[in-house]
């Protein structure tokens, strides 16, 4: 009796391995793309965001936060550098924060299409692992719920093949 009861939970597991080990290969490749994620995923690797953005575009966007931006370092200058490094504030007036504010505005300037340039091709990679995240993510989840009775048949199929092994071997 306790050799039917082994065999049986032998080829029950072995089954039950055997029908993981397919939907393995079939719903969980390396990298998923179904039929609808293609285009999904073909459409964001041919985006450009960094083509979107033209010298005109950038400038008229930069010229837009230049007031934010002075404030910005009008405060600074005035209040938190002097909090930081008391010191410096005998030595800076009202001029030299002039002159320092127009050459970190120029600075800007001239960073702030790289800048954006850099942040948009940044955001195209964020945005193709985000959707083959999602996509892996989704296909587990169907996977899973699709494949539960082919693993329930195969877990009877394995305790069936388990009840014939043993009568064979008994019979024999």
């Amino acid at each position: 009796m306790m050799q039917l009861f082994i065999s049986v939970l032998l080829f029950a597991g072995l089954a039950w391995l055997i029908s993981w080990g397919m939907i393995g290969i079939l719903f969980y490749p390396k990298k998923p793309i179904l039929g609808w994620q293609a285009p999904l995923i073909g459409w964001a690797k041919n985006i450009n965001l960094s083509h979107w953005m033209s010298e005109e575009k950038l400038d008229a966007q930069l010229d837009k936060v230049m007031p934010v931006i002075d404030e910005k370092l009008d405060d600074f200058f005035r209040n938190r550098l002097t909090e930081k490094l008391p010191m410096i504030s005998m030595f800076i007036g009202d001029k030299t924060i002039q002159q320092l504010k127009s050459v970190f505005m120029e600075e800007l300037r001239q960073m702030f299409p790289s800048l954006m340039h850099s942040f948009a091709s940044n955001m195209q990679k964020d945005l193709l692992q985000q959707l083959e995240y999602q996509s892996l993510e989704k296909l587990k989840i169907a996977a899973f719920k699709a494949t539960a009775p082919i693993r329930r048949l195969a877990i009877i199929i394995g305790i069936v093949w388990g009840i014939f092994a043993y009568w064979i071997l008994n019979l024999f």
